[in-house]
């Protein structure tokens, strides 16, 4: 979840003036136009740093090393890579601070229930930050985005839904325009179309299914937001979602992948290819059983020297690239499809749509796995597995200051403490499920 407003700003202010933003933005560039082998190069370089860095001061890799009788000097190469163990999400449920090289204070902590209703801490510093804001914006301006592009954001996360007035909220330092995502109804697209137009936006950046239902609003009322590019990530897209933005607003569809836990990215370029940006991190794919084709996506960060994580399982999937390489003329690799988040609808108590739910119960912590299900419109049930840092009242507590300040007051919430929270027959754990009042009471 985002931050407190005052936060939130004063964050974005940081990754916007970091002092070493320009050098970022040169090194981006030699990047780009690098060989295959000069990338490779530059890779194993950082790796060496960062493996060092980490056998040296991370708690959990001192200990690793010790025990395993790897040398963290004969880690050279990405072929080296695979001395080092695959990292598993509840590696970050169980102790995610054994990770950390630097101070908490100096980093800015993130949680995320992600597609496997597993909640996780992670942190990243400043300059980690302000890296992936550079690499953002230099796939951004393949298409014609300014850096320091104004842009309007629609994710649930950036804004209370239980704030009064038009939902909208500028971000100071940000050059954002921060709209309610849980308030998109056709009663409140007037006052937002407005403030849309008075902002003059670059950009529409956020989740598919908010922009695509502020995108139909406007539609239905015959009007239309012209900016350069509709910039979307979190969320698999249907292909009736991209048409529709992009008649919408008049632009091109810009989308990129990555995850709270920021071991990898990729995204598209203005030739249609969906590429791994190699400058952000190490990206493995190792063959998914069962699948055919599918890998499972396997990232080692190069930029977040607070938290070092290397060769982690991501969960999500991948299928097979288009062809084996782009009319771009970029040497980074290319993927295809990947299997990210899907989460269906939920209903608020007024009939207002509510997207990805899951955002109430990404910053639960102590929990071992967690999900929330819709029962009936403005009727909801979270259920949690306790960890070994589980607090009851604490997370109950938050549980319920999310709820209402995500969806809006009038909903009804239980809480169920279980032992397992029942698998599909896919045997993944969805974050957000839709389904009818239980058989039995919801106390469990």
């Amino acid at each position: 979840m985002a931050p407190p407003a005052s936060l939130h700003s004063l964050e974005h202010r940081i990754r916007r003036a970091h002092p070493l933003r320009p050098a970022m933005r040169h090194s981006l560039a030699g990047w780009e136009r690098a060989s295959a082998a000069e990338i490779a190069q530059r890779q194993e370089r950082r790796l060496r740093w960062l493996v060092r860095l980490a056998a040296a001061r991370s708690p959990f890799y001192r200990e690793w090393f010790g025990r395993s009788g790897v040398d963290p000097r004969s880690i050279r190469t990405l072929h080296d890579l695979r001395l080092l163990p695959l990292l598993q999400r509840s590696d970050l449920v169980e102790r995610p601070e054994d990770f950390r090289v630097y101070p908490r204070r100096l980093m800015w902590a993130a949680h995320s229930s992600g597609t496997s209703g597993m909640a996780i801490t992670t942190y990243r510093t400043p300059g980690s930050s302000a890296f992936e804001l550079s690499i953002l914006e230099r796939q951004w301006s393949w298409f014609g985005v300014p850096a320091g592009s104004r842009r309007v954001i629609l994710r649930g996360s950036d804004f209370a839904a239980d704030q009064t007035g038009v939902p909208v909220k500028l971000v100071p330092g940000g050059r954002q325009l921060l709209v309610s995502s849980f308030h998109l109804t056709p009663q409140s697209v007037p006052a937002i179309l407005d403030a849309i137009r008075t902002f003059r936006p670059h950009a529409v950046e956020g989740w598919p299914s908010s922009i695509a239902l502020l995108a139909a609003l406007l539609r239905d009322r015959g009007e239309a937001v012209s900016v350069r590019a509709v910039i979307t990530s979190s969320e698999v897209m249907s292909p009736g979602q991209r048409k529709l933005m992009s008649e919408v607003f008049a632009a091109p569809v810009i989308d990129h992948y990555g995850q709270t836990e920021r071991v990898m990215m990729a995204g598209e370029c203005n030739e249609g290819g969906f590429h791994v940006f190699p400058d952000y991190g190490i990206t493995e794919l190792l063959p998914v059983e069962g699948t055919q084709p599918k890998w499972e996506i396997v990232g080692t960060p190069l930029h977040n020297w607070g938290f070092p994580l290397f060769r982690y399982r991501t969960g999500d999937h991948v299928g097979p690239a288009a062809n084996g390489s782009c009319t771009c003329g970029r040497a980074f690799d290319l993927i295809g499809p990947v299997d990210g988040r899907i989460e269906d609808a939920f209903t608020a108590a007024d009939g207002r749509p509510l997207p990805l739910p899951a955002t109430v119960i990404d910053d639960l912590a102590g929990a071992r796995e967690v999900q929330i299900a819709q029962l009936a419109p403005g009727r909801f049930e979270i259920r949690i597995v306790p960890g070994a840092r589980y607090d009851a009242d604490a997370t109950e507590a938050r549980a319920r200051r999310n709820l209402d300040r995500l969806f809006g007051p009038g909903q009804e919430l239980t809480i169920r403490t279980l032992t397992a929270i029942p698998r599909p027959p896919s045997g993944k754990l969805k974050p957000a499920v839709v389904e009818g009042p239980p058989r039995r009471s919801a106390r469990g």
